[in-house]
């Protein structure tokens, strides 16, 4: 059962590398830049560069006592999103990035459809635990102050047809690399019926939204990251339920393993341990659909004064629960 956290592969890199195997992680996980930028650390340019740079990532991580497990594509590339001149150029990246992880044993990458990050969805922060900042949302709150409107605005069928140019393309290359995709829920979930926010069409809202995109292009490849703590904001979903739903159909590639309190319209990030989810019970379920990571730390509250503390109690949380449930 694995562990994982995101490592930024910089100058720093041999040290955070140490430091996060000295908190206990299994695996780690490193961002795809958006595009080739020449002169830095990660070169993807060509077929022969991105091989090279996988495999020598894979060799620092693994002499480290870790493995380089999945690859983040953040960003979500603008111009495949929104259907942009460009998105075959960026697609033909991903594609190269792809086969270059298959040839390295990298097996996933995670990616997200969001036409404004979680950052631009938020309201005020709120006061949790000891007087740490949680991440929230108020729906009310929000439209009084709403994120600047996605100019030109997409429709949801526009983003549906972005999505699917985009997986069409490259999920026979990720069969064939033995590469899974992972595509993160939308952050907040709007239902159905609500005005998008900012104009930016929600495709990624639902479990019928996941449904209706893994029948565009059905493949193993095709699948989920299962951001637990969005899959709570989701109004009306049972947690636990969806963990054995989607884990029974082998849909969940990997799992943000984090707590909130609420579900829209008003949620808020909190500790992983005073949520309103059990997570004892979420880790039963995952045990009980066969599921083996790995489990990722997300973003959730810091302790003030000491940004790293939250890094080290979420680990050795997820550690002492996965000893308990999977022994």
């Amino acid at each position: 059962m694995l562990i994982q956290d995101k490592v930024v592969w910089d100058g720093d890199v041999e040290k955070r590398l140490a430091f996060v195997r000295a908190l206990g992680l299994d695996c780690v996980s490193i961002n795809l830049p958006d595009g080739h930028t020449p002169g830095t650390p990660i070169d993807l340019s060509t077929p022969d560069k991105a091989v090279a740079f996988f495999r020598q990532a894979k060799a620092r991580v693994a002499a480290h006592g870790m493995d380089l497990r999945s690859v983040m594509a953040t960003s979500g590339y603008e111009e495949i999103k929104r259907g942009l001149p460009g998105r075959d150029e960026k697609i033909a990246y991903l594609i190269n990035a792809i086969k270059a992880m298959g040839q390295a044993g990298v097996p996933i990458l995670a990616y997200n459809f969001k036409l404004l990050q979680s950052p631009f969805l938020r309201s005020r922060a709120t006061q949790g635990r000891g007087g740490a900042s949680y991440i929230s949302f108020d729906y009310e709150e929000y439209l009084k102050n709403p994120a600047p409107p996605v100019n030109p605005p997409l429709s949801e069928k526009q983003v549906l047809d972005n999505i699917e140019y985009l997986l069409r393309a490259v999920i026979p290359v990720a069969e064939e690399a033995g590469v899974r995709l992972a595509l993160h829920p939308d952050d907040p979930p709007v239902p159905h019926g609500l005005p998008p926010l900012a104009g930016a069409a929600h495709i990624a809202s639902s479990f019928d939204d996941y449904r209706r995109i893994w029948n565009m292009v059905p493949s193993r490849s095709n699948g989920m990251l299962f951001c637990q703590g969005c899959v709570k904001e989701m109004k009306g979903v049972d947690v636990y339920d969806a963990i054995r739903e989607i884990g029974s159909m082998d849909k969940i590639v990997m799992v943000h393993f984090r707590n909130v309190e609420g579900s829209f319209p008003r949620f808020r990030e909190t500790f992983v341990d005073n949520g309103d989810v059990d997570m004892f019970r979420a880790m039963q379920a995952y045990r009980d659909v066969g599921f083996k990571g790995p489990f990722s730390l997300d973003h959730s509250p810091n302790f003030p004064g000491a940004e790293i503390a939250n890094q080290a109690f979420v680990i050795g949380y997820m550690r002492a629960l996965i000893q308990v449930v999977y022994r």
